[in-house]
């Protein structure tokens, strides 16, 4: 039998060629579109994520505006007892302790207290959860700040930059919400009296207050000097901004009296079997502020 001539061996095994380099390109063109339908997949579940995400802070944020005037926003740092409050408040009748962590979210729901309704917010102490404090703070009613008097001495500083920036909060300083400074865990012997609880936020906001302007307006000239700007061209923002954040009067040391937001100091103890008179005293703060 004759062979094939060395042309149609070329023509063959350039065929075959051919076929496998179709191939390849077929495997690729494949492989190009499943990742390009696994890359999409992918995208819309990212912004479903993303939109649900949003749909529930936005949906939580419009409920809590049409509990406007009955939200009781309770802040503070973390571990001094906000969470235990919270739920104190919500279960008045609870015969047992009950067990509260550290929360990792917003706590918000109704609570009836002394013939009133309240919508009762627990904001956690850290600070990523600034923007939901800056949030609710705006439409609160009232706020309790919860600070446990054992560790204040340690904490101060952290403790009145809270403070702080609660009462410089623009709608809290327009609305001239109340605020009662809850100096907790009172059935602790090393517990500081409100007294001194108030005695020391006033030091420690008044050195804190100097160096907050005094930054503000080391900023002013960095601006004025990198921007080749004259120094009054931004006097009057600068002035606005000194003002929506100065707490008291300028050329005098600070203290709560000089605030127009009514402030109260009360001392308490959460735990069952001790003194319960500074729960009930919340809970008549809780109702004369509502109805107020």
């Amino acid at each position: 039998m004759a062979e094939p001539s060395p042309l149609l061996q070329a023509a063959g095994s350039g065929g075959t060629g051919l076929y496998m380099l179709i191939g390849t390109l077929l495997v690729v063109l494949v492989g190009a579109f499943v990742w390009y339908l696994l890359n999409q997949q992918s995208a819309a579940i990212s912004s479903q994520s993303m939109a649900l995400a949003s749909g529930n802070s936005i949906h939580g944020l419009s409920s809590a505006q049409k509990k406007r005037n009955n939200a009781i926003v309770l802040v503070g740092p973390m571990g001094a007892g906000k969470t235990a409050l919270w739920t104190r408040l919500r279960f008045p009748d609870s015969t047992s302790q009950p067990e509260t962590q550290t929360s990792m979210s917003v706590n918000a729901a109704e609570a009836h207290i002394n013939e009133s309704n309240a919508y009762l917010v627990d904001i956690p102490g850290h600070q990523k959860y600034r923007l939901d404090r800056d949030s609710y703070l705006p439409m609160a009613r009232g706020i309790i700040f919860v600070v446990d008097s054992t560790r204040l001495s340690e904490t101060i500083r952290s403790t009145a930059e809270l403070v702080y920036d609660v009462l410089a909060n623009a709608k809290v300083q327009t609305n001239e919400t109340p605020l009662l400074l809850l100096c907790n865990k009172q059935d602790d012997p090393l517990a500081l009296s409100n007294t001194r609880v108030k005695a020391l936020l006033e030091d420690e906001i008044d050195k804190l207050r100097a160096s907050r302007q005094a930054g503000l307006d080391s900023l002013r000239d960095a601006h004025v000097a990198a921007s080749g700007a004259a120094a009054g061209d931004d006097d009057d923002a600068a002035a606005e901004e000194r003002i929506s954040d100065f707490l008291g009067y300028d050329g005098k040391k600070f203290s709560f009296e000089d605030l127009p937001n009514p402030i109260q100091f009360n001392e308490s103890t959460l735990i069952l079997g001790h003194d319960t008179s500074g729960l009930e005293l919340i809970e008549s703060w809780i109702a004369d502020t509502l109805h107020s």
